[in-house]
């Protein structure tokens, strides 16, 4: 549904819905009842929204496919969820700074690095969710909703950077020993570099480099990398 593709992408840019309604030249309570489903979207305010938030008018239109596949397969993508949440946790846990916090930023390049890695070394990926090329580097688009809702996570601003912590250690990891060691190994590589550095190095892989702007980056791309490039 395009309406649950329009909050989504609004709130993985950081943007109110005043500042999108100024912006598309619309009220705040019309996107609201966009966003909500109970008003369409329009095929010029679609065009508005694809030149706002950079992502081609045809990849807005097919994510209603590919949410509502999503929507059919949500009991199987359960475990999956899981996975995601503890991936996330256990990245803070080894990936933040002697203060215990990590950039939102950065946080989201070890999430990916990981989920690609794993399928590097084992053909599966940890969570399995999609990643898209999007202006902020490659990210699963639930990423942005946990560090919003989770109560394991405290987010506070330090200047233009947003930084997670954890409020307490991670519960019983649902990984496996092999994904473990992947996370470990990959935050342990990354903890002292500073997010500008990850953000580049992830630019330069294979996967984002040929992937188009808004897609879904496929897993199989990362086995086109040379081994030292993958995380």
């Amino acid at each position: 549904m395009i309406q649950n593709f329009i909050f989504k992408i609004r709130k993985l840019n950081g943007i109110s819905q005043d500042e999108l309604a100024k912006k598309m030249g619309i009220s705040r309570p019309t996107l609201i009842a966009i966003e909500k489903g109970t008003r369409d979207v329009t095929l010029p305010e679609l065009k508005k929204l694809s030149k706002i938030f950079d992502v081609p008018l045809h990849i807005m239109l097919d994510e209603e496919l590919k949410i509502s596949d999503q929507l059919d397969a949500q009991n199987a993508r359960h475990k999956s969820f899981k996975k995601f949440h503890n991936l996330v946790l256990q990245c803070v846990k080894y990936g933040s700074d002697d203060d215990g916090k990590i950039t939102k930023t950065k946080l989201a390049k070890l999430v990916y690095l990981c989920d690609f890695a794993s399928y590097y070394e084992y053909l599966v990926p940890i969570s399995g969710f999609e990643y898209h090329r999007l202006a902020q580097g490659p990210v699963a688009i639930e990423f942005f909703d946990l560090i919003d809702t989770d109560e394991s996570l405290c987010v506070e601003s330090k200047g233009r950077a947003m930084m997670i912590s954890l409020t307490e250690n991670p519960s019983e990891s649902s990984l496996t020993a092999d994904e473990d060691v992947i996370v470990k190994k990959i935050c342990l590589k990354w903890k002292k570099k500073n997010t500008k550095e990850i953000v580049e190095f992830t630019h330069q892989q294979i996967p984002w480099a040929t992937s188009r702007v808004g897609e879904v980056i496929p897993y199989e791309l990362i086995n086109m990398e040379d081994s030292q490039n993958v995380y």
